[in-house]
């Protein structure tokens, strides 16, 4: 009987995490260090060394929630990226600086649809093209300016908007078809690289 009703409460708990809405605003909290490039791991550093030779680099860590990463920020070619390691040099995504005007038409309107039923009010302060894929694939894109086969992209926006009657900045990220994957309150970030 007893092994019954642990089945039914594991059946319950996963079944929640089935249900659970990924737009459910979750707190973001960021903080960024600037260091030198003696403290990056090499892997991260001959991996951004390899495909922007001739560009300045700015190396930060980066402490969240989930754990702490290192940061490249740099420009290239009038656009801005961002590429974020783990602590042990791995890449996990790339970030570029972009419009909103970049998402194709119908996929726009719809996640403006989708952002109206999430904030009373919103305003967009930043569109990034979010990469993410296999090492060999982020390379290609970014050596070729677009997104190689096995690379997902994504939009990131930081919005200030209203929600719930709370004002604040929010991070979203959403899919190329408008589709919003999550919402994040911003709780602490540096103003100079939130534009950056």
């Amino acid at each position: 009987m007893k092994s019954k009703q642990s089945f039914i409460n594991l059946i319950f708990v996963l079944m929640a995490g089935l249900l659970w809405n990924p737009c459910s605003a979750q707190k973001k909290y960021e903080r960024e260090f600037s260091i030198k490039t003696d403290a990056v791991p090499q892997t991260a550093a001959d991996f951004v060394n390899s495909v922007f030779t001739k560009s300045k680099i700015h190396w930060y860590r980066e402490e969240s929630l989930t754990g702490n990463s290192i940061e490249a920020k740099l420009k290239h070619s009038k656009k801005r990226y961002s590429i974020e390691f783990d602590e042990s040099g791995n890449i996990q995504d790339v970030e570029i600086v972009s419009s909103i005007d970049a998402m194709e038409g119908g996929s726009r309107a719809t996640l403006a649809d989708n952002l109206r039923k999430e904030f009373s009010h919103y305003k967009i302060v930043k569109t990034q093209l979010h990469w993410n894929g296999p090492v060999a694939a982020l390379k290609k894109s970014l050596l070729e300016n677009m997104a190689a086969k096995g690379v997902q992209t994504r939009y990131e926006l930081v919005l200030k908007g209203t929600r719930d009657k709370l004002e604040s900045y929010f991070e979203v990220l959403a899919e190329e078809n408008g589709a919003i994957v999550s919402i994040h309150q911003i709780v602490q970030r540096n103003t100079d690289n939130l534009i950056y």
